[in-house]
């Protein structure tokens, strides 16, 4: 794969003289997520954590499974939860009692053992190990929408995805709980301090991330915002928080595909398509929120970041035109026949809208579309639309559904929201995903425009665009895919290899090219590629060869 022979051949293809050639230009350097600053979270217990663990940080590092494998990112550090005391887990739920003994504890007391407290800024847990923490006092609640309603109201909706409650881990959320309204941080949820964030994780300071923290209530749920000066130890700042993602899909081999697909990410802007399926829209960038759960402000208002399907649309194809706009792909009616289906499905004639190229983005309403096509099977196609689309190298999957990341660890679908579901995604080929685990209520949905800005566009790798397009911490949604991907594009790589290289830079300045459709060829264009070669330059130096 194309990420191997990059990496190795750093010295011959001349990207360390790419990072001289920036500097003399004045442009300022970058850091990125390295792979050093990644924790593997397993259970050697668990025959799926093991083999996950395994394949992606290598044998030496993950000993007693098969046995000879190189690892897609041996640099990475891994913990096992095995070796910490710790109860074994289950794949599916876990109690939040069980979340800190078995899991949050143990992480923590693993961390400040190794003296590794600052120097991870990123986790990665494994399938096989549990997803959804339930609520203190009312455990299934957030599978019933409507009593999850009454929950946010009364301020003591505790429920979470493991993960999202791991990015907080040196605060203790659960501290008071005892069923009340707001009596601890569990309830409601954090304003991230990294969202919108354009920048590294790896520049935010987190030499305070263990101190106490100061955060403030306000509104329903409720939310929870940091409070106190910038420079404070108990202000929640970007730095405090770990990027905690996830390695899981229906079996080890799909999830196994996305870490070899996240490998090397190169997208073809002239090729590859997104998907923004919306339903009920007036197809307008609002300013105001309205009644579209894209542009919803109804119980968290701190948590609006744009009337997201359209700002997405409007970023690809007015402020930013490196994608080709016909692949930038936006519709905002209702019906069967306007639902957006790809071609590895049979369809009933007239239902839905097909798309056959390659897909780099599925942003749908999914089972919240008014009106789904049938399959000819007669299946409901808000079920099962992941599975028809051919996927683009690095394709994301972040629909506008509660529940689209439930069924892993074998919890399946509820039988009233048979949504579209992450794990499917990734069998028929996708590389990305973002999603909620528990109904999170439309406002805290992860935002595709700063997905898109950040990666897609980016420079960040997966952890850190994802993270940036989640509005609230200690909450529903779960980031899934390799933490340290991140992509290429077609339009920088001048001299076409599929990689691009200090050979782009120079074919550029030979012969410059418009890479950003502005009508001239000028040093915004060369500073786009000065930017892609930057991006690989820190964690390409602390690579293993």
């Amino acid at each position: 794969m194309k990420s191997d022979t990059r990496i190795n051949s750093l010295v011959r293809r001349g990207r360390g003289l790419a990072a001289a050639l920036v500097v003399c230009a004045g442009a300022a350097a970058h850091a990125q997520l390295r792979q050093d600053e990644v924790m593997v979270v397993y259970d050697s217990r668990i025959a799926d954590s093991l083999a996950v663990a395994e394949y992606y940080a290598g044998s030496a590092k993950v000993p007693g499974g098969v046995g000879g494998i190189a690892g897609a990112r041996r640099g990475v550090r891994v913990c096992n939860l095995a070796n910490t005391g710790a109860a074994v887990t289950t794949a599916g739920n876990i109690s939040y009692t069980g979340f800190v003994t078995q899991i949050r504890n143990p992480i923590r007391t693993f961390l400040t053992a190794n003296g590794l407290s600052k120097a991870v800024r990123a986790m990665v847990l494994t399938k096989g190990l549990p997803h959804r923490v339930q609520d203190s006092n009312n455990p299934t609640v957030g599978d019933f929408p409507n009593n999850v309603v009454n929950e946010v109201t009364a301020n003591d909706y505790t429920c979470a995805s493991v993960e999202s409650e791991l990015s907080l881990l040196w605060i203790d959320l659960t501290a008071g709980e005892a069923g009340g309204a707001s009596d601890s941080k569990s309830d409601g949820c954090v304003l991230n301090p990294y969202w919108k964030s354009t920048t590294s994780i790896s520049v935010a300071t987190n030499i305070n991330n263990e101190a106490s923290k100061t955060l403030i209530a306000s509104g329903l749920g409720p939310v929870w915002s940091a409070s106190g000066g910038t420079t404070s130890p108990s202000r929640l700042n970007p730095g405090d928080i770990y990027l905690v993602c996830r390695l899981d899909g229906r079996t080890v081999s799909d999830v196994a595909g996305i870490i070899d697909r996240a490998r090397s990410v190169y997208i073809n802007t002239q090729t590859a398509t997104v998907l923004l399926d919306e339903s009920q829209s007036n197809g307008i960038a609002d300013t105001a929120a309205n009644d579209e759960l894209d542009n919803s402000n109804s119980a968290f208002p701190a948590m609006r970041d744009a009337d997201d399907y359209e700002a997405t649309r409007d970023l690809m194809t007015i402020t930013d035109k490196r994608w080709a706009s016909a692949k930038v792909r936006y519709n905002a009616l209702t019906g069967f026949n306007q639902f957006f289906v790809g071609p590895r499905i049979a369809w009933q004639p007239t239902h839905g809208i097909l798309v056959t190229d390659p897909v780099v983005l599925l942003a749908s309403y999914g089972l919240n579309h008014l009106g789904q096509p049938l399959t000819t099977a007669g299946v409901n196609g808000g079920t099962v639309y992941p599975l028809s689309f051919n996927y683009a190298s690095g394709a994301i999957f972040n629909s506008l559904e509660s529940y689209n990341c439930r069924d892993f660890g074998g919890l399946g679908t509820l039988s009233f929201a048979m949504q579209g579901q992450a794990a499917d995604f990734f069998s028929a080929g996708g590389t990305f995903a973002t999603g909620n685990v528990w109904e999170p209520l439309a406002d805290t949905i992860p935002d595709n425009r700063l997905l898109v800005q950040n990666f897609l566009l980016g420079t960040l790798s997966w952890a850190e665009a994802a993270y940036s397009a989640l509005p609230a911490l200690s909450w529903q949604q779960i980031v899934v895919g390799d933490p340290l991907a991140r992509v290429q594009r077609s339009n920088e790589d001048i001299e076409p290899d599929n990689a691009v290289d200090i050979r782009d830079l120079y074919a550029w300045e030979r012969a410059p090219v418009d890479i950003n459709v502005s009508g001239v060829a000028d040093s915004a264009d060369r500073l786009l590629i000065l930017r892609d070669l930057r991006s690989w330059e820190r964690s390409d130096l602390m690579t293993p060869r």
